[in-house]
């Protein structure tokens, strides 16, 4: 005997009587596999990625929930080809499935770029952690890409004082470029490549997974040559983004995971839209 289907009420459109909106409501740490374009200065290039998702909207205060589910269709909508450019339509596409006017996408990935070791020319895959988030408000939609790029530091202060040699270490710059959009068709003219160069570019010296003996004689001799506080190395990547239209909006942090000392040390410099 065939049991008589029902039908399923939808609890979420329940109407909610406390007059709470609620500012973010969505899923998070939703694992997909994407395939990311735009990364790299070559715009044909691109590489599959298992990325980790931040889905939200904002919740009116008369409705009762969201509907979970459509957060995890609409991004598998996207998974296909996903670059910075398509942000804009994903949160779209967010809000109208919602009917939400605010929604938020943070990716989270690691991108694979080829490191050539400096003498050798040796090839390896180096990863870069790297960050694309979304806004979109009723007065627009912010775009933000941000990478972690690990350098070598070389302490001016300790090769000053000492008869030879200077403590150096690894570090982290952390770099976030926020790009303010009135319409979805407006192109984002920065990859994450170019901000790789330009952060490693500010510091004693680029790291590599790879290097032979000649390469490391390279490496060691040139960070010995161009000593930087972390001081420096944010001013370094401040000074080549200063000036620039495409980067009105941007934040730089730089961590020295310090070498002789039991504490790291860092610096930071913000810089905002000129409209506020």
């Amino acid at each position: 005997m065939k049991l008589e289907e029902k039908p399923i009420e939808d609890i979420q459109a329940r109407k909610d009587y406390r007059n709470i909106s609620i500012d973010r409501v969505g899923v998070c740490d939703l694992k997909i596999p994407l395939k990311i374009k735009g990364c790299e200065i070559d715009p044909r290039k691109d590489q599959n990625v298992q990325a980790s998702l931040n889905l939200s909207v904002n919740l009116r205060s008369e409705q009762k929930g969201i509907h979970m589910s459509r957060l995890l269709e609409t991004a598998l909508d996207f998974n296909g080809s996903f670059s910075l450019g398509r942000m804009a339509s994903f949160l779209t596409a967010l809000c109208e499935r919602q009917d939400s006017q605010d929604s938020d996408v943070k990716i989270e990935f690691d991108y694979f770029f080829n490191r050539y070791a400096p003498v050798s020319g040796k090839i390896s895959p180096q990863p870069y952690r790297c960050t694309y988030h979304g806004e979109m408000r009723p007065e627009g939609i912010n775009l933000t890409q941000g990478v972690v790029v690990p350098v070598k530091t070389l302490c001016p202060c300790s090769k000053e004082i000492s008869d030879y040699g200077a403590h150096n270490q690894r570090s982290k710059v952390f770099v976030n470029i926020t790009h303010e959009k009135k319409e979805e068709s407006e192109p984002i003219d920065i990859c994450l490549e170019e901000i790789i160069e330009i952060a490693e570019r500010g510091a004693s010296s680029p790291l590599y997974p790879l290097l032979k003996r000649e390469d490391e004689r390279h490496v060691t001799m040139s960070a010995y040559n161009k000593p930087c506080f972390v001081e420096d190395v944010v001013r370094n990547i401040a000074s080549e983004l200063q000036g620039n239209t495409k980067f009105e909006s941007y934040e730089l942090r730089v961590l020295n995971y310090e070498s002789i000392h039991s504490h790291n040390a860092f610096a930071s410099i913000g810089k905002r839209f000129s409209n506020g």
